[in-house]
């Protein structure tokens, strides 16, 4: 079995765990999980499903998991897990979350080789593996879109600091001058999103997404072709990292350095 049918297998499995579950209702609250973000009994039910798959097919991989944070491993394979993105959406029966992995053969971002990506809700899945990124077994691609006017935008619009609402200064033009702009509440499916067309860029401006929120459905996107700008010092993110990334993804170069110049981003 490689890599693409391990994450295949295992999403299918957590979105039907996380689906039954959903449509009970009552979400428990727990506890922080271990990033010190609320825990709900829908993300422990998703991330034992993943975590249980995982071990069995990739013994001795170092796993990083939203839920229990970095489980050390023995071999050079790093998993990078987020079991539900976009909790708060399924507890307020918004049917917008999704379950995502990646596989990487190092830690930084650049050692990814395969990645997945599942719609609970909706059923799509998302893969990204040897420049190849697909839905539902379907080849995926990017928009040509060039100018900001014509663009539509997603953007991480959670403003938690005094740094994060600072770096929201910046937005305003792009606000403005774009065409439409989006705030779903799932990074994860905004950032496929980009790789599929649906949308034609994803704006995280301040360090508010953890590696799991984002570096596997960046995979996708460098598959399909899309642009990727990190924001932070690095431009190649260690997956390990408990610092949160910044970044833009772009349909096109074009449209992403105008994104950026309209940010005053010089790297």
């Amino acid at each position: 079995m490689n890599y693409s049918e391990i994450i295949e297998k295992t999403l299918i499995k957590a979105q039907n765990t996380i689906k039954d579950r959903y449509f009970k209702g009552n979400h428990s609250e727990l506890d922080k999980n271990a990033f010190g973000d609320m825990q709900y009994e829908i993300d422990v039910l998703a991330e034992k499903t993943i975590l249980k798959e995982i071990k069995k097919d990739i013994p001795g991989a170092t796993i990083v998991s939203e839920e229990t944070g970095i489980i050390e491993g023995n071999n050079n394979i790093f998993v990078l897990i987020d079991p539900l993105d976009g909790s708060l959406n399924s507890v307020r029966q918004i049917p917008f979350f999704s379950s995502t992995i990646a596989i990487a053969k190092g830690e930084k971002f650049s050692d990814i080789i395969a990645s997945g990506v599942i719609d609970i809700i909706q059923g799509d899945l998302y893969l990204g593996e040897l420049q190849k990124a697909t839905v539902n077994d379907s080849t995926i691609k990017p928009n040509n879109i060039e100018k900001l006017n014509e663009a539509v935008i997603a953007v991480d619009l959670n403003i938690r600091s005094g740094n994060a609402r600072k770096s929201y200064e910046h937005m305003q033009k792009i606000f403005e001058k774009t065409k439409a702009q989006r705030i779903l509440g799932s990074a994860i499916i905004e950032n496929v999103f980009v790789a599929a067309g649906k949308i034609d860029a994803f704006i995280a401006p301040s360090k508010q997404l953890r590696t799991f929120d984002c570096l596997p459905a960046m995979y996708i996107g460098k598959c399909s072709g899309i642009f990727i700008e990190f924001l932070n010092e690095q431009n190649d993110f260690n997956i390990l990292s408990k610092e949160g990334a910044s970044y833009v993804t772009a349909c096109t170069e074009i449209l992403g350095n105008n994104i950026l110049n309209e940010m005053d981003y010089h790297k």
